[in-house]
């Protein structure tokens, strides 16, 4: 029965021609008797009230079945190593806010991930695939730094007891600044994909470089002090030599020194550059050799000279954001949108490097 809205008549002929042939199969009985009008109006109204309450059903759950979650793939790097990479890099409803690599490692007893992702719902469906495509439980997980797209699924893994592991940094990250991420991915993506997401900090925290727990693969938590932040962290797997490197690096995808040092982030790429490894997964951009991390250090290097040279020749703030243009780097995501601010930041971080506390 097709329904049109706007047309209560149409409700009420088809309930009385219900009501004519229960009233046609009763007339060989000895008594026929017409339902009064006041039950026909009684009728009328539930059957309308019933119609209302079943359109407004199927409109609360439109938009369910509108946002549906990414399809994951998993790529493999080395025996034991995989990761999933997102379509785009750019936050909206299609992709569920999956912008950021994950990794995935394989240890005897389960599987680690590198990141949780950007929402309850997503992680779950991050959790399902993982397992069912490698046939194992996923027994830890990693934060590598404090953002929404990296450890807003939380709350899944620890609410089964899944380890969370985290720098103590991160952790307070996580705790003083993350309500902020999901209000701007609720935003971005709706109240429906987010729904049942709150931060949740990790149930593992650590202050210093040293061997991830709990696992029997050898992986080496390797912190740095403040970079992209004070928490950030890479990841470097022993046995196949890949460094799982989060924001500290990336392909075309320029720095953003919201939250950031700089100069200890420069230091930082110095020495992952010195490990050697096979291969480098950024949080951004594909994952490469030796160049992964090149290309951001050669950048931040490039800002901070920059920037040091015109302090010191007494540029001003607004001299240096019109003076300090990168080329090179003028066709990287984020060029447009954050080098000023960085420029910003660099003039503000070298100021106060002259004249703060000595």
């Amino acid at each position: 029965m097709k329904f049109q809205t706007g047309s209560p008549h149409l409700f009420l002929m088809n309930r009385r021609g219900s009501l004519a042939g229960i009233e046609k199969k009763a007339s060989t009985s000895t008594q026929t008797t017409d339902l009064p009008p006041e039950l026909h109006r009684i009728l009328s109204r539930w059957l309308c009230a019933v119609i209302v309450i079943f359109a407004g059903c199927l409109a609360s759950a439109a938009p369910a079945l509108a946002q549906r979650l990414p399809e994951l793939r998993l790529t493999r790097l080395a025996d034991g190593v995989f990761v999933l990479r997102p379509a785009s890099s750019e936050v909206s409803p299609d992709n569920a806010g999956f912008v950021t690599h994950i990794g995935v490692l394989v240890d005897p007893r389960g599987l680690i991930l590198v990141g949780t992702g950007t929402s309850q719902r997503f992680a779950q469906h991050l959790l399902a695939f993982v397992e069912r495509e490698l046939g194992k439980p996923v027994i830890a997980a990693v934060n590598l730094y404090g953002g929404g797209d990296h450890v807003l699924g939380n709350r899944v893994f620890v609410s089964r007891g899944v380890p969370v592991t985290a720098h103590i940094e991160t952790d307070r990250f996580i705790r003083a600044s993350c309500h902020t991420c999901v209000e701007r991915l609720t935003a971005a993506l709706g109240e429906n994909m987010m729904s049942g997401t709150e931060p949740t900090p990790a149930s593992v925290t650590f202050e210093h470089s040293g061997w991830l727990t709990g696992v029997t693969r050898r992986l080496k938590l390797l912190h740095y002090g403040h970079t992209f932040q004070p928490g950030a962290t890479a990841l470097l797997d022993e046995a196949s030599g890949t460094l799982f490197a989060g924001e500290l690096a990336a392909t075309h995808y320029l720095p953003d020194l919201y939250n950031a040092n700089e100069t200890g982030w420069v230091a930082a790429l110095d020495a992952l550059i010195e490990l050697g490894a096979r291969q480098v997964v950024p949080a951004h951009g594909a994952p490469g050799g030796r160049e992964v991390l090149d290309a951001p250090r050669r950048y931040l290097q490039q800002l901070v000279e920059r920037v040091d040279a015109l302090f010191v020749g007494g540029a001003t703030l607004e001299e240096a954001l019109d003076q300090v243009e990168l080329a090179e780097f003028r066709d990287w995501h984020g060029y447009a949108l954050w080098h000023r601010r960085n420029v910003h930041f660099a003039y503000l971080h070298r100021e106060s490097r002259a004249f703060g506390p000595q």
